[in-house]
């Protein structure tokens, strides 16, 4: 099996590019060039999805997602394509940034949709945790001690540890996403050195 990947050097993208070395499967990591190669499979990873690029920029954002896929679905016609999205492409509100984000990501899976020639895999991931994760994860902060306590806290979300995460995509199986309240995840994941029940800033 040769399997690309773009967005290796991220968090989700090193996890996955070491499974499928452990698989034995030749890895080729594709960077900006996006040069057509044969291959079997591509992982189609590369996003910018932290919190600040999002907040800072989100035209640029979009442009990104929306580009990035175009330049991956190219890399191989004949290999499966295998997308990662998020599950916030099922709410695609644009008033706020993260709105921009979550549209981008449903005219991600729109275009390679109607593309034809294209076949393979979208997956719509939840919080992804574990080592390596981003800083501004909230799971992140609580486990750093740094997080607020949400002022929602009975609101639901969605979260999955990375190599859970791995495991599935690799063997093209259904996501096992767990649902859990902010609440929960601040109790659970918080580590206390900054105090667990810090109250939130007014804003």
């Amino acid at each position: 099996m040769v399997v690309a990947v773009t967005g290796h050097s991220g968090f989700i993208g090193k996890h996955l590019c070491k499974a499928i070395k452990d698989k034995g499967w030749t890895l080729i990591k594709i960077d900006k060039d996006y040069t057509p190669i044969q291959c079997d499979r591509i992982y189609h990873l590369a996003c910018p999805s932290s919190t600040k690029a999002i907040n800072d920029n989100p035209i640029k954002i979009i442009n990104t997602i929306i580009d990035g896929t175009k330049l991956a679905s190219n890399i191989c016609k004949k290999a499966h394509f295998v997308n990662i999205s998020s599950l916030g492409a099922e709410d695609t509100l644009i008033n706020n940034q993260q709105g921009c984000y979550n549209t981008a990501k449903r005219l991600m899976e729109l275009y390679l949709h109607h593309s034809n020639g294209i076949s393979g895999t979208n997956y719509r991931l939840p919080s992804i945790y574990g080592d390596g994760m981003s800083d501004d994860s909230f799971i992140k902060r609580c486990m750093d001690g740094t997080a607020y306590k949400p002022t929602t806290p009975n609101k639901l979300h969605y979260i999955m540890q990375v190599n859970k995460l791995v495991q599935s995509i690799i063997e093209l199986e259904p996501l096992e996403v767990e649902e859990i309240t902010l609440g929960d995840i601040y109790e659970h994941f918080n580590s206390g050195r900054l105090g667990l029940h810090r109250p939130a800033p007014i804003t």
